[in-house]
């Protein structure tokens, strides 16, 4: 069998061809290695990249260097340079996943596309705890959302809430933002949420039962501490709209507890109902100045279509249930109270 024989410039032509195919292979696994081969080392299956807004670019490096996520940063700052990166950084919270490669990265963190925050929010107990909640979930600090807080009413002048029922605002929900959402923009997404849970229909229960929107969400703060027995809030709640009906003070504990500070407090003594304080509903008259708390909806509901009934006090049950039993006259009410306290002495509950 003869071997071909090839011509000098065959033979030429044909290194030439070896020479290009080599180097497109030599090429595309270089390629291969810098934009698709994963580059992306975390502990877990994912975790979070955090860019503070005003950030630069050496400013992620750092951040990516610090948390140990780059397998090589030489092949990550290449593919940044490539795609323009270094001047399009964009603040936020961002999910990174195990294995991704340089590419991926990159147009995840230059295309702005954030990881959304789950803010849940419920049961604090005063504007400077709810910011501090969001702060801890958050870009802005504390102290930055209680300032967006007290200029509340530069942000809605038409809502009448003063400093001490700005909480009114926030209606219990878990709210899908921006990690980087600025405190104007939290006051504005809780405003929304508060006009679509206002509605013409609860406005109406409202205005039917002579309470505005804050009154009620400021009474059923009261409701939601006075009990933990959803069934009975709404008859709670008649007892005290009779009482504000007839101009009786609210007399409510959870007032005074409040109005004290003290809010690991299980006894109200006789003593400290004379503290004063707006807060102090045994000192004045009606509602005091604004919530207690953040009530659930399940309690604002309970203000809302509250119980028409007669009762005009109510005593927790002496037991461990949390509830209460109702009484339309006073006398009722001591023979149901004194049972109370000497169950409180028996259980040794002094505060």
């Amino acid at each position: 069998m003869q071997r071909a024989r090839f011509s000098g410039r065959q033979r030429i032509i044909l290194g030439l061809l070896v020479l290009v195919a080599g180097t497109g292979m030599a090429l595309a696994g270089w390629m291969y290695a810098v934009f698709l081969a994963p580059n992306i080392q975390l502990r877990t299956e994912q975790d979070l990249l955090f860019i503070p807004t005003g950030a630069t670019y050496p400013q992620v490096l750092d951040s990516l260097a610090i948390r140990g996520f780059l397998k090589d940063k030489r092949r990550f700052e290449r593919v940044a340079s490539l795609l323009d990166y270094p001047r399009l950084v964009k603040p936020g919270k961002y999910r990174i996943r195990a294995g991704m490669s340089n590419l991926q990265l990159v147009r995840l963190v230059r295309s702005g596309q954030q990881e959304p925050v789950k803010l849940t929010l419920h049961q604090a107990r005063t504007v400077e705890e709810l910011a501090g909640k969001m702060a801890a979930r958050l870009e802005p600090d504390s102290a930055e959302i209680l300032e967006a807080f007290v200029r509340l009413r530069d942000f809605a002048p038409d809502i009448p809430l003063g400093e001490d029922s700005a909480l009114c605002l926030v209606i219990p929900n878990t709210y899908e933002v921006w990690w980087n959402i600025s405190p104007s923009g939290i006051l504005d997404r809780l405003w929304k949420e508060n006009q679509r849970f206002w509605h013409a229909e609860r406005l109406e229960k409202a205005k039917r039962i002579g309470l505005t929107p804050v009154q009620v969400y400021i009474l059923a703060s009261i409701v939601e501490k006075e009990t933990r027995v959803n069934a009975e809030k709404s008859t709670l709640a008649g007892v005290y709209l009779n009482r504000l009906r007839i101009g009786m003070p609210l007399q409510a504990d959870p007032t005074v507890v409040f109005a004290l500070g003290d809010f690991s407090r299980e006894r109200v003594l006789h003593s400290d109902l004379s503290f004063d304080s707006p807060y102090n509903t045994y000192l004045y008259n009606g509602l005091p100045p604004g919530p207690i708390c953040m009530p659930e909806i399940n309690s604002i509901q309970a203000v809302l279509e509250a119980e028409q009934h007669e009762y005009l006090y109510f005593c927790a049950r002496a037991d461990n249930s949390g509830a209460h039993v109702f009484a339309r006259t006073l006398e009722a009410h001591a023979a149901n109270a004194r049972r109370f306290r000497k169950w409180l002495d028996e259980k040794g509950i002094l505060r």
